[in-house]
């Protein structure tokens, strides 16, 4: 997020601060910085013959004269003032998370979205116009609990990384001696012939992080070398960073359909059980964000390339908006899709994943689509579209399923079946 804070300060916000009246700001960084240790504060307070209201005024007052000493105005806030950065990536958030939600949604509804599946009966009323609004009073929510990671990341708290072939590693990998990394790497060398001799040569001339890493793989690192350096680990944390997010969403999104959650939290998004691609955003702002926390958790243990990572942000907010499309294109157990996710708003407890279905096997909750949703003609029969509206209703207010409605999913698993013994 450094990269677009950069080039929003460079040609917007710098401008923008220069412009704004010269309001004094208190800096509180020495503020902070003024304040006594731990210790100092202890011994002060338990001191017997000291008066703690005196020491405690004391402490407020040197806090305060240091909070205005450096004579910060809202003008001259410097680029680098974690201040001036959180209400910059505030309003960078705010404003880039409504033009990505209307961009991306608003180019499926007019380029993919089946209008023809507004005439669903429960497709509601005006719902296009209130899967905008909705989603336009969430997004500021999710953009000030949001932020805070980006900031987080911008004050180098994160694994990103800049270079395709620097990748950082953990702290103590980094500790490891120079000694240990020379014998490792001749053992490496004298274990198995001449393939083995040349990825030492390689690790030899790598930097001494990723050199310390491979070492400990002994006979292994020719064959995990590729992947420790350059466009092979980019590949390997892409995918890494697909298979986290993926078991992490997975289980939030089931944690939100609990009776004590779900009527407080998710039942919003699930108002929507027809939706279209503006209804990828239209959620309690808890909801969006708590299920975009994987995310941001990913690049704070997994070294990650930035630009890839801003990606891979675009993408998993494209992602969101396909599978809301209505467009029912790839029939396979294996990727979730917008029609598994159609069987989640009509059926509510079953495809939580968000992009594959392993977690969905693995925790039990996984619906195949139905044959009728990839046949053009059965998916927009007005005798389907009746039934599905029936098994809708057999839910509760919390989104869980009746009688009726496990009846519902046993028959039609009976007839699925049923059709496949026929067909073999």
């Amino acid at each position: 997020m450094d990269v677009i804070l950069d080039l929003a300060d460079e040609y917007v916000l710098d401008h923008v601060y220069a412009a704004m009246p010269a309001i004094p700001i208190p800096d509180l960084a020495a503020g902070m910085a003024s304040l006594p240790s731990a210790s100092g504060f202890y011994s002060q307070i338990a001191a017997p013959t000291a008066d703690p209201r005196v020491f405690l005024a004391a402490v407020l007052s040197t806090f305060l004269d240091a909070t205005q000493a450096t004579g910060l105005k809202l003008n001259t806030l410097p680029g680098d003032s974690i201040l001036r950065q959180a209400v910059s990536l505030f309003i960078i958030t705010l404003i880039g998370g409504a033009l990505m939600y209307i961009c991306f949604a608003s180019s499926s509804y007019l380029l993919v979205y089946d209008k023809s599946q507004m005439k669903h009966p429960k497709f509601l009323k005006n719902q296009v116009r209130l899967e905008i609004e909705m989603s336009l009073k969430a997004i500021p929510g999710i953009a000030t609990l949001t932020f805070p990671w980006f900031l987080a990341e911008v004050r180098g708290y994160s694994q990103l990384y800049t270079h395709i072939h620097k990748v950082p590693v953990t702290q103590p990998i980094l500790d490891s001696t120079a000694a240990t990394i020379k014998e490792s790497i001749a053992a490496v060398a004298s274990g198995a012939g001449a393939n083995n001799a040349s990825a030492a040569a390689n690790l030899a001339s790598s930097s001494t992080a990723t050199s310390t890493l491979l070492a400990m793989l002994g006979p292994l690192a020719p064959y995990v070398e590729p992947f420790t350096d350059g466009w092979g680990y980019v590949a390997l944390s892409v995918l890494c960073f697909l298979v986290f997010t993926d078991f992490g969403i997975y289980w939030i999104h089931r944690f939100l359909h609990h009776p004590l959650i779900y009527k407080r939290v998710h039942k919003p998004h699930h108002k929507w059980i027809i939706p279209t691609p503006y209804a990828s955003h239209a959620f309690h702002f808890l909801d969006g964000y708590a299920q975009s926390v994987p995310y941001h958790i990913f690049v704070f243990f997994i070294p990650m390339q930035k630009y890839i990572y801003l990606g891979m942000f675009a993408f998993v907010n494209f992602w969101s908006v396909l599978i809301h499309d209505g467009e029912y294109l790839v029939d396979g157990n294996v990727i979730n899709s917008a029609a598994h996710h159609a069987v989640h708003h009509l059926y509510f407890n079953y495809n939580y994943g968000q992009y594959f279905t392993l977690w969905d096997r693995v925790g039990g909750s996984y619906r195949k689509p139905t044959e009728d949703q990839y046949n053009q003609k059965a998916k927009l029969d007005k005798m389907v579209w009746a039934k599905q509206a029936k098994d809708v209703d057999t839910f509760d207010d919390f989104g869980k399923p009746t009688t009726a409605s496990d009846v519902t999913f046993r028959e039609d698993n009976k007839a699925k079946g049923a059709s496949h013994k026929a067909k073999a």
